[in-house]
């Protein structure tokens, strides 16, 4: 045996476009793939019988389509309806390539029926049992494809991918250990989610490992392991060169069959009238009759044998390059050089229509060579130790590596209606937490519409201006849906016989797939599931600039209070959006604004944020005061507390005149102006240093007496005009 691995992996992916009205064009995208991909490299499988070390990942809209039985009649009258164009074309008088092309056609499509009826109309079946068989490895991929990378929250990431993982183990009868990530997109804290997920492995794209960070010793001849654990196994360009590139790859052979020429566009209307669209449409057969035969509009009949014996070629070949390939890395050891070759599966059949033949020939030539074939999870059980650690920067491998073909002139509309989708489902899960079954059915098909909206395949096709106006008005269809759907619940307007009808258009995911409550957020979680609903009631509410500082009293007074039974949030300047610490929830806000210190820009920003939080927090929280330990968000807890009708307290740890005591001008006499405000509309000052009261009582003219912080921090709101429970 030759030293090294090689990997084949192999994505089945489409977007949801199961119709329930008949004759819909984007319809026979699936059935295209399920006559030219699926079911070839199913005969492949069947013919070589053995382990093959590939792993097939197939996204959740192919696996809920091939269950499909509507999906299922159709293909059936699709194959039927191709064999009787056949059959007439070959009453015809024809040119004898033309004709033998045809009769090559016709037995082909034979087998495609008698194979999809062998295997009751559902090819999920298929490859379940050759995985079974230990033919094959099967994964999967996110929900709808959603582009990771651009979602808002936590929650919309993990929601696609936990309900991908649902979906695929309700068909398959057990949860994969890797999964597909659309795009090989990858951003760090996106392992976090799969590790808690179960997720083992996933694959990025070369230049994530190449630009890793330590580097990776073994370049890209090895996975590594994300900070949390995840194997990140990356795409060998070179190797895949040989098969997907359009200068050097192998499908553009001259003997191969022409992608673009159909007979649809090769027959006069009233010829073929019959078998194109009702309202006059013409669309693909799937009959063509032609081969590549050289780059001019000139094109030669296919001829079959030509073809077949050219992919013995390519494949011999491929096996040679790959082989001096490992060679060239002999000296990696611990473990041994890994080329990894992932590919969208259709580009196999589909794209090139022998590439099916070529995989299974190419499996053999390999054993030829003495290269063992080898699935990513096999990998990781032998050589799970010898696995680097680094952290990987986002990358894709889309166009130039990044996010270019995702956001640009042509769909960056797409991701503000997302990001709003995400906050709005945030805020339905946890509004509506009671779990009568209409809610829970309600916000599944909000989750639906979202799911269906967020495929990263809609601002891919608009991308490439193929099917544009499709993917716009899927995406907006998908959106106004769920603007129907939310206004109904919040109306109290829904019915089970609505929602049903609603499923009934798009009947994509069954409801046990889905999991509301994936969109609380941490807050949310516990508020709603780990305490008891009265606990959320006569909160109280810190403005705390830095929390953790240990020169201030605002940390051990959230303990101290969370101690004495009371619910405590602090709002505080941090890049951590959130954690429950010693039963205190502190929020941490990021300011956006200006970078410069101590400027009235970086003040109202520093304010807007605390607001905003605090406004957020109000609305699912009952406070009963407001306490702020700091001037610089004076206004901001002033405001809050009086949009609230809520008691302000203050405390002082200085004032702008001992901050400042050689300085003056607008900004000073502006930042003394909102101090003043702020101490006098407080219901009680309190004093951190007695240094400071000369400033409070003399120059913001306080007219209640501060008080000393120290000697009421047993009880701090005994003062306060609505006092809580435990002063």
């Amino acid at each position: 045996m030759r030293k090294g691995y090689f990997s084949l992996v192999l994505h089945a992916h489409l977007p949801y476009i199961r119709h329930e009205e008949a004759h819909r064009l984007e319809e026979r995208w699936m059935y295209e793939a399920i006559s030219e991909t699926y079911i070839p490299l199913l005969w492949e499988v069947d013919r070589l019988s053995r382990p093959l070390g590939w792993t097939v990942s197939i996204s959740p809209p192919v696996i809920e389509m091939l269950a499909d039985p509507l999906i299922q009649e159709r293909y059936i009258e699709h194959i039927e309806d191709t064999l009787r164009l056949i059959r007439q074309e070959l009453e015809r008088e024809l040119a004898q390539k033309e004709r033998d092309a045809l009769l090559f056609y016709q037995d082909r499509y034979q087998d495609l029926l008698n194979t999809f009826l062998h295997w009751e109309k559902d090819l999920n079946r298929a490859f379940r049992h050759y995985k079974e068989q230990g033919y094959l490895d099967l994964i999967t991929c996110t929900a709808t494809h959603g582009f990771s990378p651009h979602m808002l929250s936590e929650q919309a990431a993990r929601s696609e991918i936990q309900t991908g993982l649902n979906c695929f183990e309700r068909h398959y009868g057990f949860r994969p250990s890797g999964l597909w990530m659309p795009e090989c997109a990858y951003t760090p804290g996106l392992d976090r989610i799969l590790y808690e997920e179960g997720i083992r492995y996933t694959f990025v794209d070369e230049h994530s490992i190449l630009n890793a960070d330590p580097s990776p010793k073994h370049g890209i001849g090895a996975p590594v392991y994300s900070p949390h654990g995840v194997a990140l196994f990356p795409r060998d360009q070179i190797i895949s060169g040989k098969i997907w590139s359009s200068v050097i790859g192998y499908p553009g052979h001259p003997d191969y069959r022409e992608f673009y020429r159909d007979l649809a566009y090769d027959r006069e209307w009233d010829q073929i009238a019959e078998f194109m669209h009702p309202e006059g449409l013409r669309y693909d057969t799937g009959l063509k009759l032609h081969r590549v035969t050289g780059e001019t509009d000139q094109k030669d009949y296919y001829v079959r044998d030509w073809a077949w014996q050219r992919t013995s070629e390519h494949a011999a070949d491929f096996a040679q390059a790959l082989g001096e390939h490992l060679d060239a890395h002999q000296g990696q050891d611990f473990p041994p050089f890994l080329v990894t070759a992932p590919f969208d599966a259709e580009l196999f059949g589909h794209w090139w229509f022998e590439g099916p033949d070529f995989l299974g020939k190419a499996m053999e030539r390999l054993e030829d060579q003495g290269i063992e074939s080898i699935s990513p999870a096999i990998f990781l059980e032998r050589h799970f130790q010898d696995i680097d650690t680094a952290h990987v920067a986002m990358g894709t491998w889309g166009r130039k590596g990044y996010a270019e073909v995702w956001i640009n002139e042509r769909n960056d509309w797409m991701i503000r209606h997302l990001h709003q989708l995400e906050k709005r489902l945030a805020g339905i899960v946890a509004r509506n937490r009671h779990q009568d079954a209409l809610t829970v059915k309600a916000k599944r098909q909000l989750i639906r519409e979202y799911l269906l909206a967020v495929s990263s395949d809609w601002p891919f096709i608009l991308d490439g201006q193929t099917t544009a106006q499709y993917a716009a008005n899927r995406f907006r269809e998908h959106i106004l849906r769920f603007e129907e759907t939310e206004r109904r619940l919040d109306a109290e307007e829904l019915t089970v016989e609505w929602l049903d009808d609603r499923y009934r258009e798009y009947p994509f995911l069954q409801d046990s797939d889905i999991e509301p409550d994936v969109f609380l957020t941490a807050h949310d979680y516990y508020v709603a599931v780990k305490r008891e609903k009265s606990w959320n009631t006569d909160a109280i509410l810190l403005f705390v600039r830095q929390y953790d500082a240990s020169d201030r009293p605002a940390s051990e007074l959230a303990r101290r209070l969370a101690a004495a039974g009371e619910n405590v949030y602090v709002v505080t300047e941090h890049l951590e959006a959130y954690r429950f610490e010693e039963g205190v929830h502190v929020y941490g806000v990021q300011v956006t604004g200006l970078p410069l210190v101590q400027t009235y820009n970086q003040l109202a920003a520093l304010n807007l944020a605390f607001l905003r939080q605090a406004q957020a927090l109000s609305k699912i929280v009952d406070f009963a005061v407001i306490h702020n330990f700091n001037m610089e968000t004076a206004s901001a807890a002033q405001a809050i507390a009086k949009i609230k009708e809520l008691p302000l307290v203050s405390n002082v740890y200085d004032v702008e005149s001992e901050r400042s005591p050689d300085r003056s001008g607008g900004l000073v006499v502006a930042l003394k102006r909102l101090e003043g405000d702020a101490l006098r509309q407080s219901a009680v000052v309190y004093l951190e240093r007695e240094e400071s009261r000369h400033g409070v009582e003399q120059e913001y003219h306080v007219e209640k007496k501060p008080l000393r912080f120290e000697e009421n921090l047993e009880k701090p709101y005994q003062h306060v005009t609505n006092p809580k429970k435990n002063g």
